[in-house]
């Protein structure tokens, strides 16, 4: 059964980094440790002020530290800190003969263990493995051959890609479909049969993918989705609260500052993520591509396929708000930077398969990509030398002249 924020906790929190914002996670914020903390802070603030009252100005530190625990309770460097005075202020006690002294050391060490991050870290998922072996994605079927092709080397000679293992926790597919998995299953259809709520959700998604921890004003939003309409701003808190509804984590990925709307992916594994990944890497290598680095980039390639950045987002757009606005233009831009980092991969896995004599995989690999990039003279004249070296001399003439490019030795 898929867990859905009830409407108590489903408010959209704020996007990371920012002063005063919270986290979007799946967890509630007053969790029993922080309210067992804010007792705390309570029972010393009170303590405090009646040691003021005898005019030891102790008791106005110790209200000031219960005061600062309370406002960062979040914060468990400062609640440590507010228990270690605590009990160094019991431990003081003590030596001055005070019987108030034990209960201060009771309290210093009692709520500074609740204080440490070990109940924190119990709470938080395993981290996953390698993103190349973590994949949700089955990997594609091969291409067939014709009777005219000369079949691929022994698999013996080519490099064994490994299989894809079902990832354990949420992750997204954007790249030739759109797909959203948790645990519990595929949640897609809960997002694209919602035709404004999808919309808004796969928009703030590529904004983010163009720009990292981009944000646009909340009247952009709305010019989006709620033009026209007689309570424009009412309409879209209520699009808004729609989407904090969705299956966790997706939902709580939309963040809401005020007047500023983001998205912020997480740790939820992504195509687009593990494709920028790997084409950073490639590009900070240095000398010939080793095995692993190859192994990892070909099982991208092969999960990524040939297919677009949001695929069906424009019929998306269009029940949404009949065209209007400038998402689709976003989205299209989105899809030619994604094109050029699966060329620009491409480009360099197919050249280590032809240093390594492994021509046939290195077309197999090359056609379906040069395809969609006709503008790529140099990923088209890769898969004219690997056509030429698995023996497809006319194939590669095809190339050749299709894409006016130059013939390397």
């Amino acid at each position: 059964m898929i867990a859905q924020r009830t409407p108590a906790t489903s408010a959209i929190l704020a996007a990371t980094g920012r002063a005063g914002m919270e986290s979007a996670g799946a967890e509630r914020f007053w969790d029993w440790r922080r309210i067992t903390l804010a007792v705390g802070y309570a029972l010393i603030f009170g303590v405090g002020a009646l040691i003021l009252l005898t005019a030891d100005p102790t008791g106005l530190t110790l209200m000031a530290a219960a005061v600062l625990g309370v406002l960062f309770i979040h914060r468990t460097w400062l609640g440590l800190s507010v228990w270690l005075y605590v009990l160094a202020a019991g431990l003081l006690a003590i030596f001055s003969s005070d019987d108030l002294g034990a209960w201060g050391v009771l309290a210093g060490v009692g709520f500074g263990i609740v204080a440490l991050p070990i109940w924190h870290a119990r709470r938080r998922a395993p981290s996953t493995a390698s993103y190349w072996m973590q994949s949700p994605f089955p990997p594609l079927p091969a291409r067939p051959i014709s009777a005219a092709e000369p079949a691929l080397e022994p698999a013996s000679d080519r490099l064994p890609v490994p299989e894809a293992v079902p990832a354990a926790g949420p992750s997204l597919r954007t790249i030739g479909r759109i797909q959203l998995m948790t645990s519990a299953g595929d949640v897609t259809a809960g997002l694209i049969g919602k035709p404004v709520i999808g919309f808004l959700w796969l928009y703030l998604l590529a904004r983010s993918v163009r720009h990292d921890g981009d944000r646009l004003l909340r009247s952009s939003i709305t010019d989006e989705v709620a033009h026209g309409v007689s309570d424009p701003r009412g309409r879209l808190r209520g699009y808004l609260r729609d989407l904090s509804r969705l299956p966790l984590p997706f939902g709580s990925m939309v963040k809401v500052d005020e007047e500023l709307i983001g998205f912020d992916l997480g740790t939820c594994d992504a195509d687009f993520v593990r494709l920028r990944e790997v084409a950073l890497s490639l590009r900070q290598a240095t000398g010939q591509l080793d095995d692993n680095s190859l192994r990892a980039a070909q099982l991208v390639l092969q999960e990524l396929g040939d297919g677009e950045f949001l695929p069906g987002f424009d019929d998306i757009e269009k029940r949404a708000t009949a065209g209007r606005g400038v998402a689709g233009q976003l989205v299209a831009e989105v899809r030619s930077q994604i094109d050029t980092l699966r060329s620009d991969v491409a480009d360099v896995v197919g050249k280590a398969l032809l240093d390594r004599g492994q021509a046939s995989l290195a077309v197999s690999l090359l056609e379906p990509i040069v395809a969609r990039s006709e503008e790529r003279d140099d990923l088209a004249r890769t898969l004219v030398n690997a056509l030429r070296e698995s023996g497809q001399h006319a194939r590669a003439a095809e190339i050749r002249r299709r894409f006016a490019v130059g013939q390397e030795s």
